[in-house]
C-alpha cells in the first residue's frame, strides 16, 4: 500500500477530502509500526492544524493570510487522509511533522487524476501508474521543484531522528521525489544543498510558525457554519458523519463508500414514512432502481462515483420532487456542530469566497480564498427542484383562498378517468370469470382448453375446454377505498359533478386541501376513498345523509351506500386491500346489487399513490400557473 522512499520512510499518496484515501490512512496508522508522521502541509500551519484537529468532530477551519492578504483555508475535513492522519498520530502519540514551505498557499494545487473509489478495486501501486500517465500529459506545476527540494530536505533531516516514518502526500510531489530522493542521484545531492533556499521547514524543527516566517503569516480558527459545509468538505456532509459514526463505535464495521450512497436514500426513506402514502410508495425495489439509474449517470460522465446533482436528479426521477428536496436535506446533515463555538460567530464559506464572522479581521465581508485541501475543481450544475412553502407563504396563500370557488387538476382527472376505465373492464373480465363453465371437449374448443381442469383429469385422458357467458350489462361505478380506519383524517366530504361528458362524477372524502398549501390558489389533498358514476349524472351528496340513522360503521360504508343506490346497473366494481365483507354484500344484496371486488394489489404502488394524492385549484384562472406548482 505504501511507497518506499528509503528504508525509513514510506510514502502513502493521497486524494484530498476523499473517504477512501481517508480510511487507507487510518488502517496505516492501525498497524503502529510508524515513529513519526511527516504531512505535506506547509510548515507555518503546524501548530494550529493540530489545535484544530482536536476539535473534531465539530469542523473548524483555518482562515490563513499571506502579507496581510487572505489566500486560503483549510477544513478539518474528517474524509480527508491529512485530517485523518493527524488524528490517529496525535492519539497514539506520534510526533507530526509538515515537511513543505509556503508556496502551496500561493494557489490550489488541482490535479488531473482518477476517480478516487477507484484505488480500492486497483490498489495504491496501479492508481500511482495511472496518475504517472495522467499527470504527464498535464501542464507541470511551477512549484513542484521548490516543493520536491523542501520535502527532500525536511525528510533526510526526519530519518536522522526516526526510524519508521510515514509520509503523506499529493501525487505530484511523490512522484517528483520518486525520482530525487534516492541517495546516489543528483537530485539528492541538490536536496541536501537545500539549505540555500529561502525560508526553513519550521515543522522539522519545532520552530512556532509565527517565528518562521517573521510574523508574514497570519493563522486564525472559526468553526464553520453547518448548512455550508457542502463547500469546504470533499464529500458530502452525509459521508463525513458516518464516518464519525464509525469512528465512535468501536464495534462497527468499516465502511464500504458505496454503502454510504445507499444509506441517504434509506435516510430520506425513513424520514417519509411518517407521511401517508409517501412512506409506502418508497420500496426497496424503488431504491434499487434508483441506484442503478444512479450508477448509469456517474458512468456517463466518465466517474465511478456521483456527486450531489447526479444524486439529486436520479431521486427526483424515480421518486419525484418531493423526494429529491429531502434528498438535498439529508446529503447535507452533520449532526456534530459545536453549538457553544458558534457564540464567536461562523466562518460561511461559499463557492469561491469566505465570510469571517462580524468582529474579525475582514468584519463580515466576503474575501475571495481558496480551499488548500482540494485537489480537483468542483463542478457546479443547476437543479430544478420545486420547493414548497414556507409557513409564512402558505399562511398568506390560505389567507387569500376563496371557498366559492375551486376544480380539479386537469391532469390527474385525465389520470383518473384512465384508471377508472381500467377498472371497470377488469371488473367486467373478473366477473365474467365467475360465471366462465368447464366441459369436456366434443366438438368446438368453445373460449379455449382449460389447461388446469384437463391436467386434472389427466388420467382419463379427456380434454377440457373453457365457455365464458356473454357479458350482460356494463359497469358504471367504481368504488376505491384507500383508507377505512380513519376516518377523522378526512374532514372533506363532497360531491363534484363533471365537467364534460367524458368525465366521471366523483364522490369522495378526502384530508382539509387547505392543510397543505403548495402556490397561490393551489392546495394538495389526499384520498381516504372516492366514486366514479360513468357516465356523469346529478346525484345527491350521500355523505348528507345521518350516518347513525343509516347505521353506517364508516365513511367507506357510506360512500358504498351511495355508489348502490345511484348506479343504473347491477354490478358494482369495489376497489380495496381486502374483499367486501359480509355486512357489504347484505348491502349491495338489500339494495338488488352486487360487488365485484378488484384487489388492490394488482395495481402497482406509484400508480396508486399518484391516484390518491390530488390537488384542488381555487377557480379554472388557477389551471394556468398550476403546472409551474404540481409535479408532474
Amino acid at each position: 500500500m505504501t511507497i518506499a522512499l528509503s528504508p525509513h520512510i514510506h510514502a502513502f499518496p493521497i486524494r484530498h477530502g476523499k473517504a477512501p484515501f481517508a480510511m487507507a490512512a487510518r488502517r496505516l496508522l492501525w498497524e503502529g509500526k510508524w515513529d513519526a508522521l511527516a504531512i505535506a502541509l506547509p510548515a507555518s500551519l503546524r501548530e494550529e492544524a493540530l489545535a484544530g484537529v482536536e476539535a473534531l468532530p465539530s469542523v473548524r477551519a483555518l482562515v490563513i493570510r499571506v502579507e496581510g492578504e487572505a489566500k486560503c483555508y483549510l477544513p478539518f475535513d474528517p474524509c480527508d487522509a491529512y485530517i485523518e492522519g493527524m488524528r490517529q498520530a496525535r492519539q497514539r502519540r506520534l510526533p507530526v511533522h509538515f515537511i513543505e514551505d509556503d508556496s502551496l498557499l500561493d494557489a490550489p494545487l488541482l490535479q488531473p487524476l482518477p476517480d478516487a473509489y477507484l484505488v480500492q478495486g486497483i490498489g495504491t501501486g496501479r492508481y500511482l501508474e495511472l496518475a504517472r500517465e495522467l499527470l504527464a500529459q498535464a501542464e507541470p506545476d511551477a512549484r513542484i521543484d521548490r516543493r520536491q527540494r523542501f520535502a527532500a530536505q525536511a525528510l533526510r533531516r526526519l530519518q536522522r531522528k526516526h526510524e519508521r516514518i510515514l509520509l503523506l502526500c499529493d501525487f505530484p510531489l511523490l512522484l517528483a521525489l520518486q525520482a530525487s530522493f534516492p541517495a546516489a542521484s543528483i537530485e539528492a545531492m541538490l536536496a541536501e544543498a537545500g539549505g540555500t533556499l529561502s525560508g526553513t521547514p519550521g515543522g522539522v524543527h519545532g520552530q512556532p510558525a509565527s517565528e518562521a516566517d517573521g510574523g508574514r503569516i497570519d493563522i486564525r480558527s472559526y468553526p464553520v457554519k453547518p448548512e455550508l459545509l457542502y463547500f469546504a468538505l470533499g464529500e458530502l456532509p452525509f459521508y463525513a458523519a458516518e464516518m464519525e459514526k464509525e469512528r465512535l463505535d468501536p464495534l462497527a464495521s468499516p465502511l464500504d463508500y458505496l454503502d454510504l450512497i445507499k444509506k441517504i436514500f434509506s435516510a430520506t426513506r425513513e424520514s417519509f414514512l411518517d407521511e401517508p402514502g409517501e412512506g409506502a410508495a418508497i420500496s426497496v425495489k424503488k431504491i434499487q432502481t434508483a441506484l442503478i439509474f444512479l450508477r448509469n449517470l456517474a458512468v456517463q460522465q466518465g466517474r465511478l462515483t456521483p456527486d450531489l446533482a447526479d444524486l439529486v436528479e436520479a431521486a427526483k426521477g424515480v421518486f419525484g420532487n418531493a423526494f429529491a428536496a429531502k434528498v438535498i436535506e439529508a446529503a447535507r446533515r452533520y449532526p456534530y456542530s459545536d453549538s457553544e463555538e458558534a457564540e464567536a460567530g461562523f466562518l460561511e464559506i461559499g463557492k469561491d469566497h469566505i465570510r469571517e464572522p462580524e468582529g474579525a479581521l475582514a468584519d463580515g465581508e466576503p474575501l475571495a480564498a481558496f480551499n488548500l485541501l482540494e485537489d480537483e475543481p468542483k463542478t457546479w450544475k443547476t437543479i430544478r427542484l420545486k420547493k414548497e412553502p414556507d409557513r409564512e407563504k402558505q399562511r398568506r396563500y390560505r389567507y387569500a383562498w376563496d371557498a366559492r370557488g375551486m376544480c380539479s387538476h386537469t391532469p390527474e382527472d385525465e389520470r383518473i378517468e384512465g384508471f377508472n376505465r381500467a377498472v371497470r373492464r377488469r371488473s367486467r373480465d373478473l366477473d365474467l370469470q365467475g360465471f366462465a363453465r368447464t366441459e369436456k371437449l366434443t366438438t368446438s374448443l368453445r373460449d379455449g382448453i382449460d389447461v388446469r381442469e384437463t391436467l386434472r383429469n389427466w388420467t382419463t385422458g379427456g380434454i377440457y375446454v373453457r365457455e365464458i357467458p356473454p357479458a350482460k350489462g356494463r359497469v358504471d361505478t367504481v368504488v376505491i377505498l384507500f383508507d377505512v380506519d380513519h376516518d377523522e383524517r378526512y374532514p372533506t366530504r363532497n360531491t363534484w359533478y363533471a365537467e364534460h361528458d367524458e368525465e366521471s362524477t366523483l364522490v369522495f372524502f378526502a384530508t382539509d386541501p387547505l392543510d397543505k398549501m403548495i402556490g397561490p390558489g393551489i392546495a394538495e389533498s389526499e384520498y381516504g376513498g372516492l366514486s366514479l358514476l360513468f357516465p356523469p349524472r346529478p346525484v345527491p351528496n350521500v355523505f348528507d345523509l345521518p350516518a347513525k340513522e343509516f347505521g353506517f360503521a364508516n365513511l367507506a360504508e357510506q360512500l358504498l351506500y351511495g355508489a348502490l343506490i345511484n348506479t343504473r346497473e347491477r354490478v358494482v366494481a369495489c376497489v380495496s386491500q381486502t374483499p367486501p365483507g359480509l355486512r357489504l354484500k347484505r348491502m349491495a344484496a338489500r339494495n338488488g346489487k352486487r360487488l365485484s371486488w378488484v384487489p388492490m394489489g394488482s395495481f402497482s404502488a406509484e400508480t396508486l399513490r399518484r391516484l390518491r394524492k390530488f390537488h384542488v385549484l381555487n377557480g379554472k384562472h388557477v389551471r394556468a400557473w398550476a403546472p409551474r406548482f404540481i409535479p408532474d
